[in-house]
């Protein structure tokens, strides 16, 4: 997998970033703060899903409420809707066999992954002596492995029990059912992150450098369980979750605790997707029609953490099949799964180790988080960064690093969002109603009225910006400034107020570098892919805010808004050259000017410039098919 946030160790050729702390799943957006008038005779908040305070609103379109979706199914019917999607996605989007998977984890900063594999290597030669029976460790050694040995012991949780277990496991006997092996796993992942946080607190930095983890990345108490935020009946095998560091493993797994010292207590006592960092699904047996069955689980479980965590681009998955176990990563563009991990075998573990070691020492953004939009626990609201104009980008498709000066971007802040990523793959594109003045305690984000919607997505494009003829940006550009003059126009057309391609800073002094996927194709129906277009992230911000068709209440209005729509879409055509292509319901929206209403057309992803005729491939279809 070749992308342009994770790289292997083998084709790092940029650098990465440490994003903020602060860059973590969040909780989710408040509810719109006003309903309006619904002819179908929905609430706003019923519309969106919202299954609670302080839960991220579904995405209408995906009908997870108790209502008939617009593609002619019930509510009932989701969850088997959902399962033959995934069995798609596995099918159509999924590279196997990818290898070095466990490398595009490991932290680019060098002092990191010097730490990171010593700490791995470490807790390897521990694991392996005691399967080996070495009872006896010379505790007044002052090696990594005889010094840390004594404070893991030590441990509640830590066990004679529970490195039994874990025997157990690495001798091919995962246990007699699913549950067994779920709890086997949960002990080889406890048994590193204690050690990885006891061997981190110690003084045996061979390079003199104080290199500590950013996160303990342990599993949740619970085992096959539906988490909180899920509408569905669904339950996942384990959850994955990182906590912060100084955060001591015996409390987090007692049923007494009171202070985990995560997020919230809600995350030990009843996890969410929005905790998740990763969801494990696992069968007791592997099998083919196993690995198939688990995989489509991951594939389906997985896309909720998209829906519930607005700042995380890349995620990360794993199945469980035996003693085996597969790693996936999943990128806008397609899926991809290392090769299996045999925990019975030394290479197995090592590797399994030196997984969970680049999670905890790793840069934020190789765990999928975005740098750019950050949760501020103290105004209770998203800081999103949005490009005032794109950086000055002329290299070709081949040139990846797209490397630069820092570029302009204008922050605005956001508590709602109109629209999740709610699939796996394609654009995910995702919008929010946001204010570009900084709330404060004082006056807090619920007490101002949004000015802007931002759209955040993951489009198809050239890498060079004077090539991406089909970029939305700069046809909303080209929009304002032809018509920016017309008063009669005002408020029918959708106005830019800010954009560009998303860039991030791979490392604290490196350069600034465009945030892109490389896409992946199927070649045949042996699975094999090979590489396409990138994904370019993008990020827009325009003026008025406006609202879906389905909060008009009037047939009379519905009209005028239609009208308009039509208008704008003639005098675009007349005087821009841009044609839309892809006018819907959902890219018709309104706005209320005091008692009256305006139309206005949105979303020119597919619009074509006709100065460039040249450029329409005939095989497209303009307008609605369906129509």
């Amino acid at each position: 997998m070749t992308t342009g946030s994770w790289h292997a160790k083998a084709t790092q050729n940029e650098s990465e970033t440490i994003p903020s702390k602060k860059n973590r799943c969040r909780p989710a957006f408040n509810n719109p703060s006003e309903t309006y008038g619904n002819s179908v005779g929905q609430e706003l908040s019923a519309e969106l899903g919202i299954s609670a305070s302080g839960c991220t609103p579904i995405k209408p379109t995906l009908q997870r409420n108790n209502t008939v979706s617009s593609c002619g199914i019930t509510s009932a019917q989701i969850p088997q809707s959902h399962k033959h999607e995934a069995m798609r996605d596995v099918e159509s989007y999924l590279e196997k066999e990818v290898p070095s998977i466990v490398e595009m984890a490991a932290p680019y900063e060098e002092t990191y992954q010097i730490e990171a594999d010593r700490i791995a290597d470490a807790i390897v030669k521990d694991l392996e002596k005691r399967l080996e029976g070495a009872d006896t460790v010379d505790f007044n050694s002052t090696s990594p492995v005889a010094s840390s040995g004594t404070q893991f012991e030590s441990s509640a949780y830590s066990s004679d029990s529970d490195f039994s277990r874990i025997q157990l496991l690495c001798a091919n006997k995962p246990g007699t059912n699913k549950a067994n092996l779920c709890w086997y796993f949960q002990s080889l992942i406890c048994f590193v992150v204690c050690r990885i946080q006891q061997l981190a607190s110690t003084d045996l930095d061979v390079i003199g450098s104080d290199m500590k983890p950013w996160r303990l990345v342990i599993p949740t108490v619970q085992m096959e369980f539906k988490c909180r935020d899920e509408m569905e009946s669904e339950r996942i095998d384990i959850g994955i979750i990182a906590v912060p560091i100084n955060i001591t493993i015996d409390d987090f797994y007692s049923t007494t605790a009171s202070d985990t010292r995560t997020q919230s207590n809600t995350a030990k006592s009843n996890p969410g997707y929005v905790d998740m960092l990763l969801v494990v699904e696992a069968k007791q047996i592997m099998s083919s029609v196993n690995l198939e069955l688990v995989r489509v689980q991951l594939f389906r479980y997985t896309r909720n953490i998209y829906q519930m965590q607005h700042n995380r681009q890349l995620l990360w998955g794993m199945v469980i099949c035996g003693t085996l176990v597969q790693v996936y990563t999943f990128i806008p563009s397609h899926a991809s799964a290392s090769p299996s991990m045999d925990i019975t075998t030394q290479d197995g573990r090592s590797l399994f180790i030196q997984l969970l070691v680049n999670w905890s020492y790793c840069e934020d953004y190789h765990l999928g988080y975005d740098p750019t939009i950050k949760y501020l626990d103290d105004i209770h609201c998203w800081e999103i960064q949005v490009t005032i104009e794109d950086s000055n980008n002329n290299g070709s498709i081949r040139n990846h690093s797209m490397t630069g000066s820092e570029p302009h971007v204008q922050t605005f802040y956001s508590d709602t969002i109109l629209v999740n990523a709610n699939c796996l793959f394609g654009r995910h594109t995702q919008c929010f109603t946001a204010v570009a003045e900084r709330p404060t305690i004082k006056c807090p984000i619920s007490s101002m009225v949004s000015t802007v919607n931002i759209k955040d997505s993951w489009p198809e494009a050239e890498m060079d910006v004077s090539k991406d003829l089909r970029d939305e940006i700069q046809q909303l550009r080209k929009i304002r400034s032809c018509l920016s003059s017309n008063s009669e126009l005002r408020n029918i057309y959708p106005v830019i107020e800010a954009g560009g391609r998303v860039h991030i800073q791979h490392s604290s002094q490196g350069d600034w570098a465009l945030d892109y996927v490389q896409c992946r194709i199927s070649a045949n129906i042996d699975n094999l892919m090979q590489p396409s277009s990138v994904c370019v992230h993008k990020r827009v911000a325009t003026s008025p805010v406006r609202r879906p068709l389905n909060k008009l209440n009037s047939v009379y209005k519905l009209i005028i808004v239609m009208a308009d729509a039509m208008q704008c879409h003639g005098t675009i055509v007349d005087k821009c050259k841009i044609l839309h292509c892809d006018i819907s319901m959902n890219n018709v929206l309104f706005m209320k000017e005091g008692e009256d209403v305006k139309g206005l057309l949105i979303d020119f992803d597919c619009a074509f410039n006709l100065d460039n005729p040249g450029n329409i491939p005939c095989t497209e279809c303009t307008g609605l098919c369906h129509l």
